[in-house]
């Protein structure tokens, strides 16, 4: 399978590491699949690129990044609700980054994206309760800046 990218070009993935997101994702309800693109070039971020709209691509980074403080609230029975998951095992959560020019860059850590590993079934989960906003200052915790755990836990394409 061929996905078109604008920032990528052609990328070539096989159909069972396509994401697909029932009910879309905020401000795109209509995007239903993706697929998750890192390269050498953007390190620990990776893309949440639209199948079908190549100028669509978000960039991720893995919630693991937050350490222990992130997320502040139990996602798991809002995964299950969704329909993506009912094991924290199976779940991969990355959080949507916001880097403009010339702006300090952020992330939001009310609405996570999360995907089921093994499913590939994903969904952005507004977390109820949480002490986080949709634009929490992106800074790296110096524990986890050379840590393993700073890797997005998916395999990506790129």
């Amino acid at each position: 399978m061929i996905v078109n990218t604008r920032r990528f070009g052609e990328i070539e993935i096989e159909p069972r590491e396509v994401v697909h997101f029932p009910v879309g994702i905020a401000g795109f309800p209509e995007e239903r699949a993706f697929i998750l693109v890192r390269t050498k070039e953007t390190g620990s971020i990776a893309w949440l690129q639209s199948v079908r709209t190549p100028g669509l691509a978000l960039p991720l980074v893995s919630a693991h990044l937050f350490g222990e403080a992130y997320p502040d609230v139990n996602y798991l029975p809002i995964a299950e609700s969704a329909g993506i998951g009912s094991s924290l095992e199976e779940l991969a959560m990355m959080v949507v980054l916001s880097a403009p020019q010339g702006a300090p860059a952020t992330v939001n850590l009310l609405a996570p994206i999360v995907i089921n590993t093994e499913s590939r079934i994903g969904g952005q989960l507004f977390l109820d309760g949480t002490s986080f906003g949709t634009r929490e200052m992106f800074v790296i915790p110096d524990a986890a800046k050379s840590s393993s755990a700073a890797q997005p836990q998916m395999s990506a394409t790129g």
